[in-house]
């Protein structure tokens, strides 16, 4: 049997965290949730390894979620990113600089959007 594929999801909303985990979870994705940036980062230098970085851009602490994916990168190098955000403006550039790109779905978003995507970037059928 394959393994699940392990999301690391990071959203300070607590009502969004829920529906956007329990929605990949129907859809067969191991998901391990995060508040924000610092508690990601935590889990990022566990043991736990995590297949994608699911993350909102704005949130408490003292890393965003851009910081959040430059720093799973080099802790996991060419882990996919999936960003999201309400305020897409300076985005583009920030997410120019990981390599490969990370993708970006604006919010509000469709959950569909979100599994579609994830899939896409971990390849999972």
């Amino acid at each position: 049997m394959a393994m699940a594929v392990r999301v690391l999801l990071v959203e300070d909303e607590g009502l969004i965290r829920l529906v956007a985990s329990q929605t990949l979870e129907d859809e067969g994705f191991e998901v391990v949730e995060a508040w924000n940036g610092d508690e990601a980062a935590r889990l990022l230098d566990g043991t736990d390894s995590f297949d994608i970085l699911f993350t909102d851009v704005q949130m408490p602490g003292t890393l965003d979620g851009l910081d959040l994916a430059m720093y799973a990168r080099r802790r996991c190098p060419g882990i996919p990113v999936l960003v999201v955000s309400g305020y897409a403006a300076q985005l583009v550039t920030r997410l120019g600089v990981l390599d490969p790109a990370a993708a970006f779905i604006g919010k509000p978003y469709s959950l569909d959007e979100v599994v579609t995507v994830v899939r896409r970037l971990t390849a999972t059928p």
